[in-house]
């Protein structure tokens, strides 16, 4: 949409974009301080709707807090758009869906809702999202809303949601990301244009860079985006997809990007650090500010407050605040409430070797042998490769390695117990290998080792911070499916070996 005008909504003031460079309206000064709340990941389905009573919490949770509420943003995938089998609904079945969710959420809140679609939420052709979504808008801001991508004013802030477009970059033509991109540079233009502007807030369902998962993220979406956000600067970016939550800063170029990032539906407790578990995938020196978790916390929400110069920005859990920071330069992040971070824990070689129990964990990728593979999950086993495993320089057993779905590439954890003389081998620094004798090509990373020690206590290594290939990257002919593990990894972050030769060794450090 290249054009917005006036909010026409009762006891709201929000007021929209003027087109191309004319200058933002002014703005009614009663709505220079207000909250919205921000969620990611519903997927509310039918016919029971079990995310309402997530939903009413939330809501219960944001009813008296200062400054009031006034918008409820949402990242995409408001619906699951699927039966439990994952059968994808029609478009009868998505249209039942969609409009449920959306009086769930509007009936709870009571305040103007927006969200940027996700590719759930596009299921059933995208006509639920087109004829249902789309017009809710429109009623609330009183104007044509026919694009995925859109923006408006409310305050002394600017909202923009961006179309993640594709999982696939070819999937979409170079049209579709030269119009986004450019109503983002019109958008930005108008903002810089009215003084009256302080924040830009955008909103998105795929994350501009992924942090602990592989491969969900669109590099062609990021490319187009993330560097006019960065030099405007935007405030935030807010995205879901990964079912993580966190908020992240990145360099990009001389600036800084802050992406966060939420999920409502999946409750983690205890909440589980990112690092504890999972590589990251950007480099340490190019992110100088950044937290995350696996999953989200029960009623897992965003609640940010904004006032004339500052943002501040609480993650909670209900009404519960898990963590709080603010900033009034956007990519400059203050904590104001955070969790000190867990005593780091000494252990010694003697208390390794009487260890109980041990297991060598990673998560890994294997091609599927065709594309056929991907929609029948009964014969992944099918394809699994052995991979002998050997700690500090003796045979510890065998990892098997199944072939998965692109989007299931470095995502599940394969969990390898280790025999009790391995046990008794293990020391502060230990060393990994992972024979190939077969010759396949997999991949492997997050690779740690977990032990239990004679006191019943469980302790964690520390996670290796490189992904590992049994093969080099193919090229030529290959087919962008066989290649697509490596492509996965920032060239910084991985290593490969020949086929045929061992992985490693890893140095695995407790």
């Amino acid at each position: 949409m290249r054009c917005l005008l006036r909010w026409g909504m009762p006891l709201m003031s929000l007021t929209a974009l003027a087109c191309g460079a004319e200058p933002l309206p002014m703005l009614e000064p009663a709505a220079r301080s207000f909250s919205f709340a921000v969620l990611g990941d519903l997927h509310f389905s039918r016919p029971a709707f079990e995310r309402e009573q997530t939903l009413r919490a939330i809501a219960a949770s944001l009813k008296a807090v200062q400054p009031p509420l006034a918008l409820v943003c949402h990242t995409g995938d408001l619906v699951s758009g699927e039966d439990a089998n994952h059968r994808q609904w029609d478009a009868a079945g998505m249209a039942e869906e969609v409009a449920g969710a959306l009086a769930c959420i509007t009936n709870a809140f009571q305040v103007p809702f927006f969200m940027a679609v996700g590719n759930h939420d596009r299921h059933g052709g995208g006509t639920a999202y087109a004829q249902t979504v789309l017009p809710l808008f429109a009623r609330q801001l009183a104007v044509p809303v026919t694009r995925p991508s859109f923006a408006f004013c409310y305050g002394n802030a600017c909202f923009v949601f961006l179309d993640y477009m594709e999982y696939k970059a070819t999937a979409r033509r170079e049209s579709d990301y030269r119009a986004q991109q450019a109503f983002l540079a019109e958008t930005l233009a108008a903002v810089r244009a009215n003084p009256g502007i302080r924040h830009v807030f955008a909103f998105g369902h795929y994350p501009l860079w992924a942090v602990a998962t592989p491969g969900y993220e669109n590099a062609r979406f990021t490319s187009s985006v993330a560097p006019a956000l960065a030099a405007h600067p935007a405030d935030a970016y807010f995205c879901g997809h990964t079912h993580n939550t966190g908020a992240w800063v990145r360099k990009i170029g001389e600036t800084a990007l802050t992406q966060i990032k939420g999920v409502a539906m999946d409750a983690s407790d205890p909440l589980i650090r990112m690092e504890e578990r999972r590589a990251l995938l950007i480099p340490r020196p190019e992110m100088p500010y950044g937290w995350g978790y696996l999953s989200g916390p029960l009623n897992g929400h965003f609640l940010v407050s904004v006032d004339e110069r500052r943002v501040r920005v609480q993650f909670r859990s209900g009404d519960k605040v898990v963590r709080a920071f603010e900033w009034q330069t956007p990519g400059h992040i203050v904590d104001t409430t955070a969790a000190a971070p867990p005593a780091p824990r000494t252990v010694t070689s003697g208390e390794l070797a009487g260890a109980m129990a041990a297991a060598l964990v990673f998560t890994a990728w294997r091609p599927a042998p065709s594309a056929a593979l991907i929609y029948r999950p009964e014969q992944w086993a099918e394809q699994e490769v052995e991979a002998g495993v050997i700690v500090n320089g003796e045979p510890a057993g065998t990892a098997r390695i199944k072939a998965a779905p692109y989007w299931a590439a470095f995502l599940r954890e394969t969990r390898v117990p280790l025999p009790a003389e391995a046990c008794k081998r293990l020391r502060p620094v230990n060393d990994v290998t992972l024979t190939n004798p077969g010759g396949a090509v997999f991949g492997v990373g997050s690779v740690r080792l977990e032990v239990t020690l004679a006191d019943g206590s469980a302790l964690s290594s520390a996670v290796c911070e490189r992904f590992y290939f049994s093969a080099p990257q193919p090229g030529g002919e290959n087919s962008a499916h066989a290649a697509y593990g490596w492509g996965l990894i920032p060239a910084a972050l991985r290593e490969s070996v020949a086929l045929g030769e061992p992985l490693g060794p890893l140095s695995v450090r407790f």
